[in-house]
C-alpha cells in the first residue's frame, strides 16, 4: 500500500471528487481525515473508508473559516503529530451566465471565500505539520474553468484561477521544505456540483432535466478517475511532476 502509516487530509470529502480521493487514499493505507461542512455524506464517506481498511474519520470543517481550519489542523497534530498530504477539494459554485455588472457581491465573495481563501487557509494550516514531518504533498483542486478555458460564473472563473496561481507560487516557496505542490485542474466530471449545473442550464433553456443529463453523459468524467490521479502525485511515483496537472 503506498501510503500506509502516511496521514491524509481531504477537503470537500463528502461528496464527488473529495469523496473519491478520501476513498483512494485510504483504500492505498493512509489515515485519512475527512473534512466538510455537509455532516451527513462527510460522516458516511469516513464510514465507507473504515468499513474497507478501518483508518478514517470526520472533521466538520468550513474551509473560509480560519477558525474551523486552524481547529481542524490542529486535531490532525494532536492526534497524530504530522500531516503528509492535503487534498483540497472543497468549492462550490455560484452566479452562472450571471453578467459581471449583475454580479451580487455576497455571492461573489462567498465563492471566493470557499475556493480561493479556503485554498489559501488549508495550505496555510498545514505547512507546519508538513515541517515536522519533514515533507509533504499539498494537491489544490482548480479546473480547466478559470484555466484553460472560461467559466459561466466569473466568480467562480475567478477562484479558481487565483487557486493556480495560489499554487504556483506556493511551490517556489515550499521546495525548500520538501513538500510538493501541484494543482489538478479536472475537465467535466460527475459531480453533484456539476449535475446541479447541468439541471440549472436546462432549466434556463427549457428543456428537461433527464433530456440535458442525456446529452452530457458522455462527456462526463468518473470523480474516482480524478482520484487516482492524485493517488499517484501524492505518492512517491509522482514526485517529478510538477505544477498543473489537466484531467478529464
Amino acid at each position: 500500500m503506498r501510503f500506509k502509516e502516511k496521514v491524509a487530509v481531504v477537503t470537500g470529502g463528502a461528496t464527488g471528487i473529495g469523496r473519491a480521493a478520501a476513498l483512494q487514499f485510504g483504500l492505498e493505507g493512509a489515515e485519512v481525515i475527512v473534512a466538510d461542512v455537509n455532516d451527513v455524506d462527510g460522516a458516511a464517506t469516513a464510514r465507507a473508508i473504515t468499513q474497507v481498511r478501518g483508518a478514517a474519520r470526520f472533521v466538520r470543517t468550513d474551509v473560509s473559516s480560519e477558525t474551523d481550519v486552524r481547529a481542524l489542523m490542529k486535531d490532525v497534530g494532536d492526534a497524530y503529530g504530522y500531516l503528509d498530504i492535503l487534498v483540497n477539494c472543497a468549492g462550490i459554485f455560484e452566479g452562472m451566465e450571471v453578467r459581471v455588472d449583475e454580479f451580487e457581491d455576497d455571492r461573489w465573495e462567498q465563492v471566493i471565500a470557499v475556493n480561493l481563501k479556503g485554498s489559501y487557509l488549508c495550505a496555510k494550516h498545514a505547512v507546519p505539520l508538513m515541517k515536522k514531518r519533514g515533507a509533504g504533498v499539498i494537491l489544490l483542486v482548480a479546473s480547466i474553468a478559470g484555466v484553460t478555458v472560461p467559466s459561466s460564473s466569473i466568480a467562480y472563473g475567478a477562484s479558481k484561477g487565483g487557486v493556480h496561481g495560489l499554487a504556483i507560487s506556493l511551490e517556489r516557496q515550499l521546495t525548500p521544505l520538501k513538500i510538493r505542490v501541484n494543482t489538478v485542474c479536472p475537465s467535466d466530471i460527475a459531480t453533484p456540483l456539476k449535475i446541479a449545473t447541468i439541471e440549472e442550464i436546462a432549466d434556463s433553456e427549457g428543456k428537461t432535466r433527464a433530456a440535458a443529463m442525456a446529452e452530457w453523459q458522455p462527456r462526463l468524467g468518473d470523480p474516482a478517475g480524478v482520484a487516482k490521479v492524485m493517488a499517484f502525485l501524492a505518492s512517491s511515483d509522482g514526485a517529478y511532476v510538477r505544477g498543473t496537472v489537466v484531467t478529464r
